[in-house]
């Protein structure tokens, strides 16, 4: 697109690193990968996710084996600590459950 005008819905540039970007009418300037990685999941992209491209090549045209949806953290954290992370959430649900099974209990007794 050339410098001076205003870009359209659907323009697309590329940036000096060679990630190409893709102009969209709600959030402005996206990158092609991540529209690329949502159009194929059906969905936008959920807090804490992201999409990385599997190999060096970032150049269009773009592919959905150049890329994978990963989660923040996924690569930190061992898998024996990802499943405590994930005991610890059952837990945490289990005790809810429990409070909210126990207040229905005392809504069906007083009602």
């Amino acid at each position: 697109m050339p410098r001076g005008q205003r870009a359209k819905v659907g323009d697309k540039t590329t940036n000096q690193n060679g990630y190409e970007y893709t102009r969209t009418e709600e959030r402005g300037w996206v990158g092609s990968h991540i529209l690329l990685m949502e159009e194929h999941l059906g969905r936008e992209l959920r807090p804490g996710e992201y999409v990385a491209f599997v190999g060096a090549n970032h150049s269009p045209p773009l592919t959905l084996d150049m890329i994978e949806l990963r989660r923040r953290g996924d690569f930190r954290t061992t898998a024996k600590a990802r499943i405590a992370q994930i005991e610890t959430r059952i837990e945490e649900l289990q005790a809810e459950k429990e409070l909210l099974e126990e207040e229905l209990g005392r809504e069906t007794v007083s009602g």
